[in-house]
Parts: structure tokens; C-alpha cells; sequence
């Protein structure tokens, strides 16, 4: 290994926030006096492939063989070879894997830059424990499916940030490669009645993720689906030429709905401890946000798969039981979905033996009641999480006589830029918002429904729920530029998509804002500042078609 003089040596943790460091081991004292995670002292090294010719030259040649593999077409002084460490020399056949731990490596920097920054709390959200876990985990070295899955996403993000197209063909080719290796292991797997194991299940996962930021170009797709049942390659391994229907959205929704039915084929009693709870208890919001957006109700809000899961060695954290709450959404919509269908497309839906226009209005109106009852159940819920459970620095902010602030100083923050911790935060009180503002306005349409079958609903005061509606959305407004600070990554880009289309689509809705406004805001925050955080989920955004 090539020595760097002069090199620090400190912890990662404290050389990255350039703080002294008292060098004890295992980890330091400064880290664990302010809570923080210590990264260790182990330095990384990059490898190359040498030849005997180059021995006489090792850094130089080093440098030139990492700028090949990393850049091309003018992207050879990309900030990102400013990362290029100490260099080991390796026999050739170790050489692909070394660049695939590189790739690996930037992947992490771009997608989850401040997780570093992260404190130990059990409390704590991370949106990206379980990849991290997955990628750790003894059972991705054994696994080429997994492998090939996350080489996939961090070749599409080193490529797409260098521009450099033989990488991202290469993540596309990784991808197809992946797909066809799930299709297999999911139909031998059914075909031999065994349970799915934790690798399907994350490697499907792992694939979505490729769809939210890669899945805008149709011809990097074999197939758009990961689901059991539903493929589009040939048994022969060629492609159906069907891209040009390709819906990125769709194609997101189907694995995650795939990833829904191989959870399902499984009890709850399986997700009590290790990944398997890791995996079920982070997936729960982009399973139930892929189910709001279809109005289906899912398994995630039955009454087992509410309490099993967490009666091992894990608790419910805050977050945790505002899911519990939110995952009680779908089922809603679906509910309002299919009254409203019972009653303008078939009035005899019900199967009463009675006038049916009579009992399709009074059935409805029961319905209906049944529903707002429910609604204002998950409302009252909501507000005893907040009572209890929001963040105290977040519930004094709100409170507090400065709020609004401007846009890009309206969240509550302890750390300047703001750490994952804040940014975890700032999504939990989206979500809380975001649940919210979606149950108001189903209550507002129960309140519509019930006025057209000539229920007096005068005494209902709308105007307190559209208020509300109108508060919540921009909170979340004046939230969403944490997201996309640096420190953010495009994980954070990744989860400010809901909730800024809830928010936008209800300010439209509520008549605060127009179309144009609505367009320049999507614009602005998903793809011109998720760019420069990360990438750009613009396209993604406009599949979703929830601001049409």
C-alpha cells in the first residue's frame, strides 16, 4: 500500500467534521461524548491492476488506471477522484471486484453522505438502515442476485453524476441481469412451495430504488416487474418490445407490490428479529405509499402484522407507530373508492330486495357515515401521536411566534448544515402532515357524497378542515428544503416525493396556488436541487401523474 505523508490520524468521524480527535480504540471519546457514530481508524484503500511494467511507477499509474475506470469523455477531473485514496496493487483476477468496492463506495457518498453524522438512538429514523444492513449482511456474499442488484444502482449513480454512458449501460445491463435472476429464483421457488428468503425480498427492493432514479429511460428495461406472477422477458431470455408503454410509476408499483406478496407469504411471526424485521419495518412506508397511490388496501393494517413483528426484541419507536398509523390510509381510500363506484355506476350493487334507487341511497349514506367515522378515528390518533411523540424541538418551533419563516430557514435544526438526524426528523413530521392533510380531504369528499343524496350537512364547518389543510401543506412547504441540502444525498431527494406532491396537489386543490406555480415548484425542488444534491427525480415525479 502507497502511504499518503502527512496523513491525519484521527477517527473518520472526527476528521471529516475536522474536529480533534483523543485516538481511543475502539472508538473515540469525542464521538461517543456527543453521541455520535465513530467510523473507526481502518483506512480505506482503492485497487488497481498492475502489470510488471508498472511496478517502477505505482501512484502514477494507479491514478490513471481509477481515472480510466471512472470517467469518460471529458469528466477526468471529476471531484469525485479527489476521493482516490491509497492504492494497493492486486493480481488481475481481484481487479473487477476492487472497482466494484470503489463504485460502492461513491455510490454511498452520493446517496447517504451524512449517515456518518448519524447518533445511536433508538429512537432514531433512518430511512436507509435497511440497505445498509442488506449490504453488510453475510448473506450478500453469498448472494449474486443481491450483488448484481446493487451494483446496478451504483453504477447508474457514479455514471449519471460523471456522465460517463459506459458506466450507466453497464448499471442498465446489471439491472436486466438482476430482474431475470429474481423472475428465476421467485417461479423455482414457488414451484418447489418454498418460502421466499430475505435476499428476494431485498434485491426487490433494491430494484425499485433503481426504477426512482433510473427507470425514465424505457430501453434500460427487460422487464417492468418484479412480481411473482408477472414478467415480460422470454423463457428464450429475449425482450418483448412493449417499452414503449413503459410507465415508470407502474413499473415502481409492481415491485412493490411484489415485494408486498413475497412479505405475505410469509407470517408475521418471521419478521420478529434480524434483517427480516429490519426489512418489513423500513418497507412499510414505501409499500403503503405505493398502495395509496392505487387506493388498495394491504396486509400492513391488519391488527397482526400491527403488533407480531414488534413483540420480539424490538420496539416501536416513534416512527414506528406514526406507520401504524398511516398504513390504516389505503384502506380508507379503497373504502371511499368503492362506495363512490357502488353508487354513481350501479345503484343494485348493494343486493338489497328493495326499490334500489331508495336502498343505494340509504345504504350509501350508511357507508359514507361509516367511513367519516373512521376518518376522524385516524385523525384523532394523528393528534395523540403529535401530543406524545413528535419532536419536542419540532412541536416548540410550530408553536413558536417566529414561525413561518423564510422557505429556506423554516426548519428547526441544531447543526448547520443540517445532520441526518434533522433530516429524520423533518420526514417524520412530513409524514404526520401529509397522512393528515390526505384523511382531511377524504373527509371533505365523505361531507361532498353525502350532500348529493340530500343529507343536510350544513352544520358541518368545512372551513376549519380546509384551514387545516391549507397549514399542513405548507409546513410541509416550508419543510421541504432540508431534502435537498448537501448533507441530504439522494436519499433525501427520495423522500421528500410524497410528501411535496400531497402538499402541492392540496394547495391547488385549496386555490393557494395555480398551475403554473405548482409546475415551477416541481421543478425547482425535484429536479433542479435534487440534481445538485444528488439526481434528479423529476422524471419519476411526472409518471407518478398525482399533480394532473
Amino acid at each position: 500500500m502507497v502511504g499518503v505523508p502527512g496523513r491525519s490520524k484521527a477517527c473518520h468521524t472526527c476528521r471529516r467534521r475536522r474536529k480533534g480527535c483523543d485516538f481511543e480504540r475502539p472508538s473515540c471519546g469525542q464521538c461517543r461524548r456527543l453521541g455520535l457514530q465513530c467510523d473507526g481508524y481502518e483506512r480505506k484503500t482503492v485497487f488497481v491492476h498492475s502489470s510488471p511494467a508498472t511496478v517502477g511507477t505505482k501512484k502514477d499509474v494507479a491514478t490513471t488506471l481509477i481515472r480510466q475506470a471512472l470517467s469518460a469523455n471529458g469528466t477526468k477531473n471529476h471531484p469525485l477522484e479527489a476521493k482516490i485514496g491509497a492504492v494497493t496493487l492486486l493480481p488481475p483476477g481481484l481487479v473487477s471486484s476492487a472497482y466494484k468496492s470503489n463504485y460502492v463506495g461513491h455510490f454511498w457518498d452520493m446517496y447517504d453522505p451524512s449517515s456518518h453524522l448519524r447518533r445511536d438512538l433508538g429512537n432514531a429514523i433512518s430511512t436507509t438502515s435497511w440497505l445498509r444492513k442488506v449490504h453488510s449482511d453475510k448473506s450478500y456474499q453469498s448472494s449474486p442476485l443481491l450483488q448484481a442488484s446493487f451494483l446496478a444502482i451504483c453504477l447508474g449513480t457514479v455514471g449519471q453524476r460523471l456522465k460517463a454512458q459506459h458506466l450507466i449501460q453497464n448499471g442498465m445491463k446489471a439491472y436486466n441481469e438482476a430482474l431475470g435472476g429474481l423472475a428465476k429464483s421467485i417461479a423455482m421457488q414457488a414451484q418447489s412451495k418454498q418460502i421466499p428468503d430475505d435476499t428476494t425480498i431485498a434485491a426487490t427492493r433494491i430494484l425499485s430504488l433503481y426504477e426512482v432514479f433510473f427507470g425514465s429511460d424505457p430501453l434500460a428495461h427487460a422487464s417492468t416487474s418484479s412480481c411473482p406472477d408477472t414478467t415480460l422477458v422470454k423463457p428464450q431470455g429475449l425482450m418483448e418490445p412493449l417499452f414503449m408503454s413503459y410507465n415508470q410509476a407502474d413499473a415502481w408499483r409492481r415491485h412493490r407490490f411484489g415485494e408486498l406478496a413475497l412479505i405475505e407469504s410469509q407470517s408475521p411471526e418471521m419478521y420478529k428479529e434480524g434483517i427480516a424485521h429490519q426489512m418489513l419495518a423500513d418497507g412499510r412506508l414505501s409499500i403503503t405509499i405505493a398502495a395509496v397511490g392505487v387506493h388498495r388496501s394491504t396486509i400492513l393494517a391488519r391488527e397482526d402484522w400491527l403488533t407480531v413483528p414488534w413483540t420480539g426484541s424490538h420496539k416501536k419507536t416513534d416512527w414506528d407507530l406514526l406507520l401504524d398509523i398511516f398504513v390504516l390510509l389505503p384502506g380508507c381510500l379503497e373504502d371511499a373508492t368503492r362506495i363512490e363506484v357502488a353508487l354513481e355506476m350501479n345503484p343494485n350493487h348493494f343486493h338489497f330486495h328493495v326499490a334500489p334507487a331508495r336502498i343505494a341511497s340509504s345504504v350509501g349514506i350508511q357507508a359514507l357515515l361509516m367511513l367519516n367515522k373512521k376518518c376522524k378515528h385516524i385523525l384523532s390518533q394523528l393528534q395523540s401521536w403529535y401530543d406524545n411523540h413528535a419532536p419536542p424541538l419540532w412541536k416548540a418551533f410550530l408553536s413558536s411566534s417566529t414561525y413561518p419563516r423564510p422557505v429556506n430557514l423554516a426548519y428547526p435544526t441544531s447543526h448547520d448544515p443540517p445532520s441526518a438526524d434533522d433530516i429524520s426528523t423533518a420526514h417524520m413530521m412530513c409524514l404526520y402532515w401529509s397522512t393528515k392533510i390526505k384523511i382531511t380531504l377524504l373527509i371533505l369528499q365523505v361531507i361532498k357524497s353525502l350532500a348529493g343524496l340530500q343529507v343536510d350537512v350544513s352544520r358541518i364547518d368545512r372551513s376549519d378542515l380546509r384551514m387545516s389543510i391549507t397549514q399542513d401543506s405548507k409546513h410541509i412547504m416550508r419543510t421541504a428544503p432540508i431534502f435537498f441540502e448537501k448533507g441530504a444525498g439522494m436519499a433525501g431527494s427520495h423522500i421528500a416525493i410524497f410528501p411535496l406532491t400531497v402538499a402541492l396537489k392540496a394547495l391547488l386543490m385549496m386555490g393557494e396556488i395555480g398551475v403554473a406555480e405548482q409546475r415551477g415548484i416541481v421543478k425547482e425542488l425535484l429536479v433542479i436541487r435534487a440534481a445538485e444534491s444528488g439526481l434528479s427525480v423529476g422524471p419519476f415525479v411526472g409518471s407518478l401523474r398525482v399533480l394532473d
